[in-house]
């Protein structure tokens, strides 16, 4: 029986990718020991969490202010996946306390810089047990970012290229050096070489599709059966979805 949403008559054209993809998540589909996905209910942590789903080992984890979108997102979108999700409410003092802590490691970003690390480093503290996995890369790969409406197919591939660097070159390792303070393991499958050498190998035509977007990863993930419920969330940025951004903006505002 097809999966729901599938889309058979792609299965040419993503051939490559899914076969990168399914090397990379063959250790984990299976793993019955403890592991979570940071999860925010947007398509690049539900598509993780949908690809995983028959491990055992699974959990869903989603950090978040007591009524911010990504914690009724986690919970409503876990539900819809039938996995089991836990959540962290976070308060002012707790995102204050843990930016001081991290000031050496963060102190030299920019403001949106600095609350996507700390966003990742409250999650990485309260995550369950076992190693973590994150959907970053994703917005790198396909265009996620405002700054690609109106770009050509190939500026889009030039700035994805550039961003891709950069988030392997800077952010990403200062994200796990993150972690490591924590005592955690933090790993991205997105960015695994042999899936991003199979996402830069797609004509930047397809890749950078005009329309929503990360539209062809939609589209990708829609092939690989993820609910359309699902494929067609927009997308919000983790900072802000929790309420890091603005309980570290109010926590300025009143020292």
């Amino acid at each position: 029986m097809p999966e729901v949403g599938a889309e058979p008559e792609s299965s040419a054209r993503w051939s490559m990718l899914d076969a990168a993809w399914d090397d990379v998540r063959a250790p984990w589909a299976d793993r019955g020991e403890p592991f979570a996905v940071l999860f925010s209910g947007g398509v690049d942590s539900a598509f993780l969490a949908w690809e995983l789903r028959t491990a055992p080992g699974l959990r869903l984890f989603t950090i978040g202010e007591p009524a911010s979108h990504d914690l009724a997102a986690g919970r409503e979108i876990g539900a819809l996946l039938g996995l089991p999700w836990t959540g962290h409410d976070l308060n002012e003092g707790e995102v204050r306390g843990v930016d001081r802590e991290m000031e050496d490691l963060l102190g030299d970003l920019r403001p949106v810089d600095r609350d996507v690390q700390l966003s990742l480093v409250l999650a990485t503290r309260h995550a369950p047990p076992g190693p973590i996995l994150c959907g970053q890369g994703v917005d790198e790969l396909f265009g996620g970012y405002a700054r690609y409406e109106g770009l050509t197919h190939e500026e889009a591939a030039r700035m994805s290229a550039q961003d891709v660097a950069r988030l392997l070159g800077t952010d990403w390792p200062r994200t796990l050096r993150l972690a490591e303070r924590e005592g955690r393991t933090l790993a991205a499958p997105y960015l695994d070489s042999g899936f991003l050498s199979a996402v830069q190998q797609i004509p930047s035509d397809l890749r950078f599709p005009a329309g929503p977007r990360k539209a062809a990863f939609r589209s990708w993930a829609r092939h690989r059966g993820l609910p359309e419920s699902v494929v067609s969330r927009p997308k919000r940025a983790m900072q802000y979805g929790s309420g890091v951004e603005r309980l570290r903006r109010r926590g300025r505002r009143t020292t």
